[in-house]
C-alpha cells in the first residue's frame, strides 16, 4: 500500500512538472496559493492593519473613510515588512507563473511598491493587471487599488476616471463593497459629502457585520447630522452600536446621537441635559470630559442658551490636553463673541488661541487663520475708531471736575469687570485643585486657563497680584490660623494649628472676608487711578491733536467698510461705516471708492433707489475715475486687462525715454497711448507723465499748478499726487 502511495507522489511530482497540464495548473494554483501568496497576502493585511490601529481619530470633523498618512515618510516604519511582501508576492512569479494566483500575485506587488513610496511601479504594475489579467475579478481588483493610490496621491482626476470605469463593472460582493469604500474616500477627501453619502449608503448595504461597517455607519450618521437630516443621522448612530464597535467608538456614537434628539419641549431638553450628566459621571469616560463639555455647549445653542454654552466651552478648554478639541472649543467661543455678542476683542483672542492649537495640517487650517488675521486687522481699526473717537468727546466735556468724575465712573466699572473674571478664574483654579487632590481630574491651572482665554498669563510677581495674595491668606490660615505679624512666628513654642488642610473647615471667617473685599477695591481703585492719568495725557487739547486724531479716525472707518465689504461679508455693516465716513469726512480721499462701494452694497441688498443715487454721484462728481468707468462701460475692466501688457510697454519706453532725456520720443509713445488706448488701469501713469513732459517743454509754475488741481480731481487715490505738489513747491522756491 505505501508503495502505491509513493508512486502516485512520485507520478504527481512528475507530471506537474511539464507546462499547460491540467494537472501542472492544480499543482501550481496549489503551492502558490497555500504558500507565497497566503503569506504575502497576510503580510500585506497587517501593514494595512497597522496602519489603520495607528490613526488619530477627530471626532469633531467627519471621519476618514480610509485612513492613510498624509505624510507617506510615516510608511517608512513598514518598509521591511512591505520588502518582504512583495519577495513572497515575486516567488509566485519566478517559480508558479502557470498558476492562476499570478495576477493577484502582481496586485500585492503592486501594493508593496506603494508603501515603499515607488508610486509609478505600483501604478504601471496595477495597470498591467488591468490589462493583461484573464480574470475579470483581478481587473476589478487592480483598478480599485489603483483609485485607492490615485485619490491617496491627489491625483483626483485620475481618480475619477477609474472610478467611472469601475462603476459599470459587474463585481462580486466583496469586491463591490470595497469599490464604494474607495469611492467615498475619494469624494470625502475633496469634501465632497453628498456624493461620499451615496456612496457609504450603497457600501453598507453589502458590508460583512462588524466594527468597519460601524465606523461607515458613524461616517454616515455624521454627514447626515451636517446636512440637517437629524432623523437619519440618529438611525445610523443607532446601526454603530449594532455592530460590535470598539468603545471609542460606541461612546461617540451615542454622544452624538444624544444632538439628534427632537425636542418638543422641557421635558425632552432635560433628558438630554441628565443624559450628559451621567456621562459626566461615568467613570471610563474621564478623558472624553473635554468633548463631553464641548457636546454640551452646541446643545445648549440649539436650546438658544448662549451663556450656558460660553461656560460649557470654557469648560471644555479646561479640562481637554487634546490640541484639536481645544482649538475647535476657541473656534465656537471666537463665534459667538463675535456675533451676536459683538466681543470683538475677545472673538479676536479666541481665534488667536484656535490657530495656535490647531496643527497646520488640519483640512480647516487655512479658513481659520484668514478669519483669525481679518480679525486682527477688524479689531485694530475698530480699537482706533473707539479710543480716537472717545478722547475727542472726553476732551470736549467741560468743567474737568465732570470730566475726571465721567472717566472714573467708566474705569471702574471696566476694572471691575476684569476682577470679576479674575475672580471667576480663581474659582475654576480652586475647583480644579480640589478636584485634583480627590484625584477626580486633571483640569488646568488657574495661569493656564488664563492663557487659553485671554492669551495673557496672570501677574507672575507675587505681590502684585491681587488674587494670589488672597489666595495665600487663606490657605495661611488654613494651615497656621490667625497669627499676629511678629518674629519667630513659627518657633515650637508658639501655639499651631496642626489640622490638615483636608481635615479643617474649608469656612471663611468674616475677618478674612472683609479683607478680601477691601483688598479687591483697594486693587480696582489703585488700577482706576493710574489708568485715568494715561487717559488725560491722551486727550487731545490743540487743533493739530485734534487733526491727527481725525485722520486716525478716517483711516479706520475706510478700512472698517471696506473689511466688513470683502473680508467678512457684511454688506449691511459695511455700509453704515462707509456713510458715517463721508458724514463725518465728506472730503476723504477715497471717496469715489466709498461711492462705488456704496452702490455695490446697496444693489446687493435689493435697494435700487439708494444704489442709483450713489452710482449718480460718483459718476457726476468722478467720471475719470476707474471706479466711474466701471459702472459707465460694464466692459471696463475686461478692457483695461487686454490693453494692459501693450499699455505698459508703451508706458516703460516712455519713461525710459523721458528719463534719458529723449522728449520728443517719449511724447510720441504717450500719445500713441491716449489715441489707442484709453481704457487701461495704468491711466494716471500716464497722465502724470504727459504733465512731466509738458513741464519740461514749458516750465510754467501756474500751468503746472492748473494741471495739478485738474489731475487731483480725476485721480483722488493717486500716489503720483505727492511727487506733483513737491515739484510746484519746488518751484516756488
Amino acid at each position: 500500500m505505501k508503495f502505491f502511495v509513493f508512486l502516485f507522489l512520485f507520478s504527481f511530482i512528475l507530471l506537474s512538472c511539464g507546462k499547460d497540464t491540467m494537472l501542472s495548473k492544480g499543482y501550481h494554483n496549489l503551492t502558490s496559493r497555500y504558500n507565497p501568496y497566503f503569506f504575502a497576502n497576510m503580510r500585506m493585511d497587517s501593514i494595512e492593519k497597522a496602519i489603520y490601529d495607528s490613526k488619530k481619530e477627530d471626532y469633531n470633523r467627519v471621519l476618514d473613510i480610509s485612513p492613510f498618512p498624509e505624510d507617506t515618510n510615516a510608511l517608512k516604519a513598514y518598509d521591511k515588512k512591505s520588502e518582504d511582501c512583495f519577495k513572497k508576492a515575486g516567488i509566485i512569479y519566478n517559480r508558479h507563473e502557470e498558476g492562476d494566483f499570478l495576477d493577484k500575485a502582481f496586485i500585492i506587488i503592486a501594493k508593496s511598491w506603494f508603501m515603499m513610496r515607488k508610486n509609478d511601479q505600483a501604478i504601471n504594475t496595477l495597470k498591467y493587471v488591468n490589462t493583461k489579467a484573464k480574470n475579470d475579478d483581478d481587473r476589478s481588483w487592480a483598478l480599485i487599488e489603483l483609485l485607492k493610490i490615485y485619490t491617496r496621491t491627489k491625483d483626483y482626476k485620475s481618480a475619477e476616471v477609474t472610478s467611472n470605469t469601475l462603476l459599470r463593472k459587474k463585481m462580486p460582493k466583496e469586491l463591490q463593497w470595497k469599490f464604494y469604500i474607495a469611492r467615498a474616500d475619494l469624494y470625502r477627501k475633496q469634501n465632497n459629502y453628498l456624493e461620499t453619502a451615496k456612496s457609504l449608503g450603497s457600501a453598507v448595504k453589502i458590508m460583512p457585520r462588524g466594527e468597519y461597517r460601524g465606523r461607515m455607519f458613524f461616517a454616515l450618521g455624521q454627514l447626515y447630522q451636517l446636512s440637517g437630516k437629524q432623523l437619519l443621522a440618529k438611525e445610523n448612530y443607532s446601526k454603530v452600536l449594532r455592530n460590535n464597535p470598539p468603545y471609542e467608538i460606541d461612546f461617540f456614537a451615542r454622544l452624538y446621537r444624544a444632538q439628534t434628539t427632537d425636542l418638543n419641549g422641557e421635558k425632552d431638553i432635560k433628558k438630554v441635559e441628565k443624559y450628559y450628566k451621567k456621562l459626566l459621571k461615568d467613570e471610563k469616560n474621564k478623558e472624553y470630559e473635554d468633548k463631553i463639555y464641548y457636546e454640551k455647549g452646541l446643545f445648549s445653542l440649539r436650546t438658544n442658551d448662549i451663556n450656558n454654552a460660553i461656560k460649557n466651552f470654557r469648560t471644555s478648554i479646561r479640562y481637554s490636553k487634546n490640541p484639536n478639541q481645544k482649538a475647535y472649543s476657541f473656534l465656537k467661543l471666537g463665534e459667538l463673541y463675535y456675533k451676536p455678542l459683538a466681543q470683538y476683542e475677545l472673538a479676536k483672542m479666541c481665534y488667536d488661541s484656535a490657530t495656535a492649537f490647531l496643527p497646520k495640517t488640519h483640512e480647516d487650517y487655512k479658513a481659520v487663520a484668514r478669519k483669525q488675521k481679518t480679525l486682527e486687522e477688524f479689531v485694530k481699526h475698530l480699537t482706533t475708531y473707539q479710543l480716537e473717537d472717545s478722547l475727542q468727546k472726553l476732551a470736549k466735556i467741560q468743567p474737568d471736575s465732570l470730566r475726571n468724575a465721567l472717566i472714573e465712573k467708566g474705569l471702574y466699572w471696566q476694572e471691575s469687570k476684569a476682577q470679576d473674571e479674575l475672580d471667576s478664574l480663581q474659582r475654576l483654579a480652586e475647583e480644579d485643585q480640589r478636584k485634583k487632590r480627590s484625584g477626580n481630574t486633571e483640569g488646568s491651572s488657574l495661569g493656564e486657563i488664563a492663557n487659553d482665554i485671554s492669551g495673557k498669563g496672570v501677574a507672575k510677581f507675587y505681590f502684585t497680584n491681587t488674587n494670589a495674595i488672597l489666595n495665600g491668606q487663606k490657605e495661611f490660615f488654613k494651615k497656621w490660623g490667625n497669627r499676629p505679624l511678629e518674629d519667630n512666628w513659627r518657633r515650637s513654642v508658639k501655639p499651631i494649628v496642626t489640622n490638615s488642610i483636608d481635615s479643617i473647615q474649608t469656612e471663611i471667617p468674616q475677618t478674612i472676608k472683609i479683607d478680601q473685599a477691601k483688598l479687591r477695591e483697594q486693587a480696582i481703585k489703585k488700577r482706576v487711578e493710574e489708568k485715568r492719568k494715561i487717559l488725560i495725557k491722551k486727550l487731545p487739547q490743540i487743533p493739530e491733536e485734534f487733526k491727527a486724531s481725525n485722520e486716525k479716525i478716517e483711516v479706520a472707518l475706510f478700512e472698517l467698510g471696506r473689511i466688513y465689504r470683502l473680508k467678512l461679508q457684511e454688506t449691511e455693516n459695511s455700509i453704515v461705516f462707509f456713510e458715517l465716513l463721508l458724514k463725518r469726512f465728506p472730503e476723504t480721499k477715497p471717496t469715489p471708492e466709498v461711492l462705488y462701494f456704496l452702490y455695490l452694497n446697496n444693489k446687493d441688498l435689493g435697494r435700487m433707489d439708494e444704489a442709483e443715487k450713489y452710482k449718480q454721484i460718483l459718476v457726476t462728481k468722478f467720471p475719470n475715475s476707474s471706479f466711474a468707468r466701471r459702472l459707465i462701460n460694464p466692459d471696463y475692466i475686461t478692457e483695461a486687462k487686454q490693453n494692459d501688457a501693450k499699455v505698459k510697454e508703451l508706458y516703460g519706453n516712455a519713461y525710459n525715454n523721458f528719463r534719458a532725456g529723449n522728449y520728443e520720443e517719449a511724447q510720441k509713445e504717450i500719445d500713441e497711448i491716449f489715441q489707442k488706448y484709453k481704457e487701461n488701469l495704468i491711466d494716471d501713469k500716464v497722465q502724470w507723465l504727459k504733465i512731466m513732459l509738458k513741464h519740461k517743454a514749458n516750465k510754467d509754475r501756474v500751468e503746472l499748478q492748473a494741471d495739478t488741481e485738474d489731475f487731483i480731481k480725476k485721480y483722488p487715490d493717486s500716489a503720483l499726487i505727492p511727487m506733483l505738489n513737491a515739484l510746484i513747491t519746488n518751484l516756488k522756491k
